[in-house]
């Protein structure tokens, strides 16, 4: 692996902390550009203030050289969720919602001279599995982030998402 690992918070939620390439504002544009966006993590449409609706299309065939694994076929061709913004200060904070659930998911940028930080907070999900598999997923996009905004090769989604399954499950413990 070419980052650290995320942790569990005691509440259950996810956290990723990463440094980052900048300037901050296009590290930003990564996170809000549905363009961008769709390079590294899901496309869609985006909201521009609190209580604005979004839709999110997942297609791992775009953001990575793999192949879709037999196992997620159900994915084939993509996915489409709504989400919501939650709350929006640009260029350093971006929470955002599923629709249909209580969780979120809070991206915090902080300039660090040339460099950014993101701190990336998912919410607890109540059913175990889906956490280990958020755990490994945040792991694998936020890897192909950097990859993105560093100009390296784009590594393979799925061989970091299963090469990491090992550690979330050991360290992701259920939500009460």
């Amino acid at each position: 692996m070419r980052e650290d690992y995320g942790t569990q918070l005691e509440d259950g939620s996810l956290r990723f902390v990463r440094d980052l390439p900048g300037p901050i504002e296009r590290v930003w544009d990564y996170l809000v550009d549905p363009e961008k966006r769709a390079l590294w993590f899901c496309g869609g449409t985006s909201g521009a203030k609190a209580g604005d609706p979004f839709i999110m299309r997942f297609n791992h065939d775009d953001i990575s050289p793999e192949k879709l694994p037999e196992r997620h076929a159900g994915m084939q061709g993509g996915v489409e969720m709504g989400g919501t913004v939650v709350e929006i200060r640009p260029p350093t904070l971006f929470v955002m919602s599923w629709d249909g659930d209580n969780e979120e998911c809070r991206f915090e940028l902080t300039e660090k001279g040339d460099r950014v930080q993101l701190v990336l907070i998912q919410a607890p999900s109540r059913d175990h599995a889906d956490l280990i598999d958020m755990a490994c997923g945040w792991h694998a996009h936020v890897g192909i982030l950097i990859d993105r905004l560093s100009g390296d090769e784009i590594r393979g989604f799925w061989t970091e998402h299963d090469g990491v399954e090992a550690y979330y499950r050991k360290l992701v413990k259920p939500v009460d």
